[in-house]
């Protein structure tokens, strides 16, 4: 062992950015209240995405990509509940049901 020379490849791991934390948030955030406020989960999501596109502008991180994925999710569960309101709602009318009455 004496007069062997080793070598430490050990990296000190980087500080994860604060843009790829925001965005991870904003997606989460925007997964739940997608399928409640869709408007507000759209927003939340669109802004979810422009961080994690930032972040990753900036360092590669796992944190940015998990906010990009559920952004998207968010994005998409909004715009699917959008659409389904608005079946429920055109089917109610050719019925014939007046739905002024409960709104």
């Amino acid at each position: 062992m004496d007069g062997q020379n080793f070598q430490n490849n050990y990296q000190q791991p980087t500080k994860p950015d604060a843009l790829a934390i925001v965005s991870l948030i904003l997606g989460i955030a925007s997964i739940v209240l997608g399928c409640c406020v869709t408007y507000l989960g759209i927003a939340l999501g669109v802004g979810g995405i422009i961080c994690s596109v930032m972040s990753k502008k900036k360092q590669k991180s796992g944190l940015a990509t998990a906010g990009l994925v559920c952004s998207i999710i968010g994005i998409v569960f909004a715009v699917i509940w959008i659409i389904f309101s608005v079946a429920i709602v055109g089917m109610l009318a050719a019925a014939g049901i007046d739905i002024t009455s409960y709104m």
